[in-house]
């Protein structure tokens, strides 16, 4: 059975969320504020804002639009943090493929 599109989310969010922890980030919070957009908060070497794009292999994760972009950059700025976007891409049953693609908008 194909995953749909929350929970083809929620893995990335996840994978997200554990490579901030394994990273030594702390105050990792989820916020879904935004209608259709969850962004991850975590504080490290930096205090970040991050947007999470993930696709199920062999689907490759969404770049940013600009729309998208400036709204990643504007809550960022409003919340005293540095915009992130992390492009996940996952299997079938959720796993990890590769690595996190990571970038700064």
């Amino acid at each position: 059975m194909a995953l749909t599109a929350g929970q083809v989310g929620d893995f990335g969010e996840r994978h997200v969320e554990a490579w901030l922890r394994a990273k030594g980030f702390t105050n990792i919070l989820r916020d879904t504020k935004q209608l259709g957009s969850t962004d991850i908060q975590a504080d490290g070497s930096e205090s970040i804002l991050v947007q999470v794009k993930t696709a199920v292999h062999p689907d490759q994760p969404a770049q940013l639009s600009a729309d998208e972009i400036r709204d990643i950059k504007s809550r960022a700025t409003k919340l005293g943090r540095v915009a992130y976007v992390a492009r996940v891409t996952i299997d079938f049953a959720g796993g990890l493929v590769g690595t996190i693609a990571w970038s700064n908008p």
